[in-house]
């Protein structure tokens, strides 16, 4: 094998690593300030959901919280990130189909709408990337072991 191949491929298989560890490290700051934000704001963000701030709201706010922030450590560090990416894309989903649903907006809001809608179908794939390869191997996962294959 001539220099220059091997050189490319050690160029290829160290690249996922710092690749997948710059993704995360993009997109965990997103849903740890959210739940900061939800925390700070907790019966603003109750009122907002299903059953308002005295009901149903104050449980799902506080599962948004603990979901966010859980998960979005678990990103950050690269534990059990498959798991983590993969509960953050289905609440992206559903946060994105509650809340910014530009189709039902009043005309003023559809433009900042439907660039949130499609800002977290973005964010939805990366995260599908992120569940589909793994952590990497600059992760707590690549240190275990757990995400060999990076």
């Amino acid at each position: 094998m001539s220099s220059f191949a091997k050189n490319a491929e050690n160029t290829v298989t160290a690249l996922p690593g710092w690749a997948l560890l710059l993704a995360r490290a993009c997109i965990a700051p997103l849903f740890l300030y959210s739940g900061v934000g939800k925390i700070m704001a907790f019966s603003a963000t109750a009122g907002r959901l299903y059953g308002g701030a005295d009901g149903f709201g104050r449980f799902l706010a506080g599962g948004a919280i603990a979901l966010e922030l859980g998960c979005g450590v678990a990103l950050l560090l690269g534990l059990f990130t498959r798991s983590a990416a993969i509960a953050l894309i289905f609440f992206t989903i559903a946060a994105t189909i509650m809340f910014h649903n530009f189709w039902a907006a009043p005309e003023p809001q559809v433009v900042v709408q439907t660039i949130n809608f499609l800002k977290n179908v973005g964010l939805a794939g990366a995260l599908t990337l992120i569940a589909a390869l793994g952590a990497g191997s600059i992760s707590v996962d690549g240190v275990l072991g757990r995400d060999a294959k990076n």
